[in-house]
């Protein structure tokens, strides 16, 4: 039986490569981050064109494609379709995050962005339902590759070192929010610039600006792929038996039957059930002209404002965990997750009230509006402190690293994939009310399973 051990001083990289890579593999996963964040953010408005074309034979989508290829999108339909993405990114963590253990962790790392340009390039051409839908499988495989081996790469980098593990998780977590954020204000260009649907050197784009976006993807592919190092003593195919899918389910069985695991996975996936509402169906809901009039956070933004929006909201968060970060280390991790949830909770009340005011230039809006970001910034304590906790128990498996990260992904992805699927439906019947309402219901959850998981650790 192979025997579970920690790299060696002398297996890891030297300091200056060492730090190269790691620098290369936060930035390299911030610009991901951004292509896939405007891409996120573009399907929405996309899913607003494709409706609107459906209502009028005038519009630029209906006369470049046909009346007959554009069609109603109800909140709930789009919430099924970008909800693919997390199915795909689901099953193939677990696959990736195992493989990556096996083969190494590069490979991994540079085909996540290769997935993602393919993904947007297909979704410039189509308003297919099936081909929406694959794409976003696509989308959830870049993912599902890239983050397993990046942070099974992060864990075994900083293996020797607990406070700079904390530090690398927090500065990952800055650098995929970060990513998000720019990618919102940088989706909103994208769309105003170039989301009309034309023809360009006379090819048909339904929308020029996913084509456009295609290039972010490939500068974060060469990055990757030219910036970071393996890490010598990673497991290398050879030096592995076989491992067949039935093995591969009783791994990863044994793994969330941890009690480590299980305490916590509900509440985090709890919790990413809250940021895919957040980031799959807000920015559709403020650009949205249709429906809930009497609601201010309902179609009172154009798409560059609406991606500003949540790009604030990203920026905060980061300035959050970057507090968290770097003076609130010392507490417990279930004491940091519980703090958050109850910023999130805050946030839902907050939400609420800045809806139903009676204008967006109204005085109440300003202190509620200050409220609301120091509310973002408890909130967002919550994921660094889950990620750090994941990274802990990889020390008791550390020829596993890659599976147990790749966990991240599986939360990240069924939570995302319920918050798109059910937020979509709560949206249809209350909108922003609904989603805040859900949101508020997500977070109670989470909330309890913390405080269950911080009696057991006393035990």
């Amino acid at each position: 039986m192979q025997q579970n051990h920690a790299p060696s001083r002398s297996e890891l990289p030297k300091k200056s490569h060492r730090v190269f890579s790691l620098v290369a593999v936060i930035t390299g996963s911030l610009i991901l981050r951004a292509a896939a964040g405007a891409m996120g953010e573009n399907i929405q408005f996309y899913f607003n064109a494709i409706h609107e074309a459906s209502l009028s034979p005038n519009h630029p989508l209906s006369v470049l494609v046909g009346s007959g290829k554009v069609y109603p999108i109800s909140y709930t339909l789009g919430g099924i379709i970008i909800g693919s993405f997390f199915v795909s990114e689901l099953i193939g963590a677990l696959l990736f995050g195992a493989w990556s253990d096996r083969f190494g962790r590069k490979l991994f790392i540079v085909i996540g962005p290769l997935f993602g340009a393919v993904a947007v390039l297909i979704t410039s051409f189509t308003t297919a339902i099936w081909l929406l839908i694959f794409t976003r499988l696509l989308e959830g495989l870049s993912t599902a590759s890239n983050a397993p081996a990046t942070l099974s790469y992060l864990a075994e980098a900083t293996s020797n070192s607990p406070k700079l593990r904390t530090r690398i998780s927090g500065f990952f977590e800055i650098a995929t929010i970060g990513g998000i954020a720019v990618g919102f204000s940088l989706g909103g260009w994208l769309w105003r610039q170039f989301g009309t649907a034309a023809r360009v050197a006379g090819i048909s784009l339904t929308s020029p600006a996913f084509a456009v976006n295609a290039s972010i993807y490939v500068i974060s592919l060469l990055l990757l792929w030219f910036g970071v190092r393996e890490i010598k003593g990673q497991n290398p195919a050879t030096a592995l038996p076989d491992i067949s899918p039935q093995e591969t389910l009783r791994r990863y069985w044994r793994i969330l039957s941890n009690p480590r695991v299980s305490g916590f996975a509900p509440a985090w996936i709890a919790i990413n059930a809250v940021l895919g509402i957040w980031l799959n169906l807000t920015a559709r809901i403020l650009t949205d002209k249709s429906g809930f009039a009497n609601q201010r956070l309902v179609g009172n933004f154009n798409s560059f404002q609406a991606g500003n929006v949540l790009a604030g909201y990203a920026l905060f968060f980061i300035l959050g965990i970057l507090v968290w970060t770097v003076f609130f280390t010392q507490l417990r991790r279930s004491t940091t997750m519980l703090i958050g949830t109850g910023g999130l909770l805050l946030s839902c009340l907050l939400i609420f009230a800045i809806n139903h005011q009676p204008a967006l230039n109204s005085p109440e809006m300003v202190p509620l509006a200050i409220i609301l970001v120091i509310s973002i910034m408890i909130q967002s304590g919550f994921t660094p402190a889950a990620l750090a906790h994941l990274a802990d128990i990889t020390e008791a498996h550390t020829t596993e690293r890659g599976a147990i990260m790749g966990l991240y992904s599986v939360f990240l992805g069924l939570g995302q994939f319920l918050g798109a699927s059910i937020g979509g439906i709560f949206v249809d019947w209350r909108g922003a009310d609904g989603m805040a309402l859900i949101v508020g219901m997500l977070g109670i959850f989470a909330a309890v399973l913390i405080i269950r998981l911080r009696r057991a650790e006393a035990q």
